[in-house]
C-alpha cells in the first residue's frame, strides 16, 4: 500500500490543477506537445519535461480536466490509484480501476477524459532505448508479455502500437512493487534513481501474462504484417479512404478485405474509419477553435449532418454539445466542489 503521507500528497490540489479548476475544467497545458506533419493533428508529448532527475520519471496525471489526444517520445506506464481514469488509446475506449495498470509503446495514441478529484492516475515514464535495455539486462526477454513489449520498444521498423492492462489486485508483490516506485519517485529529488531501477527490473519480472485484462500487441516488423499496414494506412488517410479504394491499394478484392478487417480487429471498416474520425473531430475541438463546418470537411465528410449523426452514434452528443461540455464541463456543487456533466461520468 501506498503510505498515507504519499496519498495525501497525490490529494493535493496543484497550481495546474487549481487553474483548470478555475477555468471551469479546461485543459491548462502545462507541457508543451510537438507538432509533427506526419501525426496531423495528434500531437506528440516530448520527453525534456520530465527527466531531470533519471531516466525513469514518476509524476501524477492532472485533474479536473481532460488531456488532448497525443503520442509519446517516451515509454509510458499509467497506475490507477483511486476512482477510475476513461481514456480512449488508439480509438478505442478503457477504463482503468484502482489498481490497474496500462503500459505503452511510444506510437499508441491516447486521449484522456475529465479527471475528478478522487481520480487519481500517477504516470511512470521510461525515457530511452537505453534505459530499456539496462532494465531488459540479462532477463530472458521470453519471460513474459511485457518484457516482449519492452524488448519490441527498442527494434526499428517494428510495430509500436503495443499496449497492454494489467490487473494488479491478485498479484500483491507486483503491486506492492509499483506502489513503492511511485513512493520513491515522487519525492527522489536525484537521489533514488537506483532503488527505482532496482524496482522496475522486479516489476517487469513479476507481473504474469495472467494479469492482463486487455491488449493489443503485434511484435512483427511492420513491412512483414500486412493487417497493419491496411490498419496504418486506414488511420492515415480517414479523409478520402474507401473500402473499395483501400482494396485497391493492396490488391485485393473490396468484399474479401472487409472480411478480412473484421476478422483480424473485431470491427468493420466502416466502424474503424468512424472511430478515426471521431477521435479526430473529438481531438479539434479540444484543441482548437476550428469552426465545426471546418471540422467536417477536415474529417472527410462533405455534409454536417454526417459529423452529427458520428457523434450521436458514439457519444450520444451532438457536436455542438461535446463543444458546450468541452469548454464547460462542471459547476460548482456545494456538497462535493464539483458536480460533473454526464459525459464525464459515463
Amino acid at each position: 500500500m501506498l503510505s498515507p503521507e504519499i496519498e495525501q500528497e497525490l490529494l493535493q490540489i496543484t497550481p495546474v490543477e487549481q487553474r483548470q479548476i478555475d477555468n471551469h475544467g479546461q485543459n491548462i497545458e502545462d507541457v508543451t506537445l510537438e507538432s509533427i506533419p506526419e501525426t496531423g493533428p495528434i500531437q506528440i508529448m516530448p520527453y525534456w519535461n520530465f527527466f531531470d532527475y533519471g531516466r525513469i520519471a514518476v509524476t501524477e496525471s492532472n485533474r479536473f480536466s481532460y488531456i488532448p489526444a497525443h503520442k509519446h517520445k517516451f515509454i509510458e506506464l499509467n497506475y490507477c490509484i483511486s476512482g477510475q481514469s476513461m481514456q480512449y488509446i488508439d480509438d478505442k475506449k478503457i477504463i482503468l480501476n484502482p489498481g490497474q495498470l496500462l503500459i505503452m509503446d511510444r506510437n499508441v495514441q491516447q486521449r484522456i477524459n475529465y479527471a475528478r478529484k478522487k481520480d487519481i492516475l500517477v504516470n511512470i515514464l521510461i525515457r530511452d532505448n537505453y534505459e530499456v535495455s539496462l532494465l531488459l539486462d540479462q532477463i530472458d526477454l521470453e519471460c513474459n508479455t511485457m518484457v516482449k513489449l519492452l524488448a519490441n520498444s527498442t527494434k526499428h521498423n517494428f510495430n509500436h502500437n503495443n499496449y497492454l492492462v494489467f490487473d494488479l489486485n491478485n498479484n500483491l508483490v507486483a503491486k506492492q512493487l509499483i506502489e513503492n516506485i511511485i513512493t520513491l519517485g515522487l519525492n527522489q529529488q536525484g537521489k533514488n534513481i537506483q532503488p527505482i531501477q532496482a524496482m522496475m527490473r522486479a516489476l517487469i519480472l513479476c507481473v504474469e501474462d495472467s494479469d492482463i485484462v486487455k491488449e493489443v500487441i503485434n511484435f512483427i516488423e511492420v513491412k512483414q504484417d500486412k493487417n497493419l499496414q491496411i490498419i496504418e494506412y486506414l488511420n492515415n488517410h480517414y479523409q478520402t479512404v474507401t473500402l473499395n479504394s483501400l482494396a485497391d491499394h493492396f490488391g485485393y478484392n473490396s468484399n474479401y478485405l472487409g472480411n478480412k478487417i473484421k476478422e483480424s480487429s473485431g470491427h468493420t471498416f466502416k466502424e474503424l474509419l468512424q472511430m478515426r474520425r471521431l477521435n479526430i473531430a473529438c481531438n479539434l475541438i479540444q484543441i482548437t477553435k476550428m469552426p465545426l463546418d471546418e471540422i467536417t470537411a477536415f474529417v472527410g465528410y462533405d455534409n454536417p449532418s454526417s459529423l452529427f449523426r458520428l457523434f450521436k452514434s458514439y457519444l450520444h452528443l451532438s457536436p455542438q454539445e461535446y463543444r458546450k461540455r468541452i469548454l464547460l464541463p462542471r459547476q460548482l456543487d456545494e456538497n462535493e466542489g464539483i458536480s460533473l456533466n454526464p459525459y464525464f461520468e459515463e
